[in-house]
């Protein structure tokens, strides 16, 4: 996810990537297992993990069942929060999103004849005793989608990567393109295409009375400066908070138009018009940085791609939280469209 979620409470919980309340094992199917919870017996999942400084981040590595040649694979990278290699997670200072996308669409890719590998970030798990939460940055995001790119790319199974981003992982994996990371294309999934604060400040408009709403700008304002952001409503300080400080810093500077005008690859952009987290305002800002990037509004979609009949916030609570809601169904199929069209 990103930035926000505020379904079915009075404020919205921050998805910052860097919370700790991160859950410590991968999130696994329900007990009563149904459609979009388990694999389907078309394909293979396979335990893969690669090095990231002095991190071993762990992933799935999902092929096609009947699989010879190389194929191209796609490195799912997740949104923010202690989100897993599925898109699911569960935190004090979020709403719970069991959503299962990454896996659904990693299976459905593998369906078309595209492998993909999905990994948990440094965030989750075992990785949490080694991480310094006061000194972690953007920048060590980025540095991971990277690795993985690259191990990916000497993996004799695969003829190209192509990095596929939601939400804040649709910033990363441009970041990580633009710095190096071997990629045929860049696919962003519910990008940001406005500066996170931007983004936030909206989200929180909705929420907040305009009073508490300048208070909150003052309060951030002194945050990202380094300075003590000061008393804000309780709902708000786990925004400002101290030991987040430095990723905030680092995040707020990401400009998304100017960071994909440097993209030497092709980007695909999509975007749900039912997204209470982003919208179209972003893609188009995206789209006119860069005229040539492809863009693909599904208008049902909200930002778990989950057809959604409003943009009511409490009304789409269940396609969060069901992972037996299909996704919809122009998704994969113009993604696999696009990939089969690299060169």
């Amino acid at each position: 996810m990103l930035s926000l979620l505020g379904l079915g409470a009075r404020l919205a919980a921050p998805l910052c990537a860097q919370t700790p309340n991160a859950p410590t094992t991968p999130s696994s199917a329900p007990a009563n297992s149904a459609i979009d919870t388990v694999p389907p017996k078309s394909v293979v999942e396979l335990p893969f993990s690669f090095e990231s400084g002095n991190l071993t981040l762990t992933g799935t590595l999902t092929l096609p069942a009947d699989h010879s040649r190389p194929l191209p694979v796609v490195l799912i990278v997740a949104g923010s929060g202690p989100t897993d290699r599925n898109g699911n997670s569960a935190g004090a200072l979020r709403a719970q999103n069991n959503s299962n996308l990454y896996a659904i669409l990693a299976w459905q890719l593998a369906n078309t004849g595209i492998a993909s590998m999905r990994y948990d970030k440094r965030v989750i798990g075992d990785n949490l005793r080694k991480i310094d939460f006061k000194t972690m940055s953007i920048d060590d995001f980025v540095a991971d989608v990277m690795a993985g790119a690259r191990s990916l790319a000497t993996d004799k199974r695969f003829s190209g990567v192509v990095l596929l981003g939601h939400s804040e992982g649709a910033g990363l994996v441009l970041q990580a393109a633009n710095r190096g990371a071997p990629t045929t294309g860049i696919v962003m999934l519910s990008a940001a295409g406005r500066p996170i604060m931007t983004v936030l400040r909206e989200q929180l408009s909705k929420q907040l009375p305009p009073e508490e709403l300048v208070k909150f700008d003052s309060a951030a304002g002194r945050y990202l400066r380094g300075e003590d952001p000061g008393d804000v409503l309780p709902g708000l300080r786990p925004l400002l908070s101290p030991q987040n400080q430095k990723f905030m810093q680092t995040w707020a500077q990401y400009d998304p138009p100017a960071e994909i005008v440097k993209a030497k690859v092709p980007v695909l952009i999509v975007q749900g018009g039912r997204d209470i987290q982003v919208g179209e305002v972003d893609a188009r800002a995206l789209k006119a940085a860069r005229p040539d990037a492809t863009v693909l509004i599904i208008p049902a979609a909200n930002h778990v791609y989950r057809a959604a009949a409003s943009d009511d916030r409490a009304a789409q609570l269940k396609l969060y939280t069901d992972p037996t809601i299909p996704i919809v169904p122009e998704l994969t199929p113009a993604i696999v469209d696009w990939i089969r069209k690299l060169r």
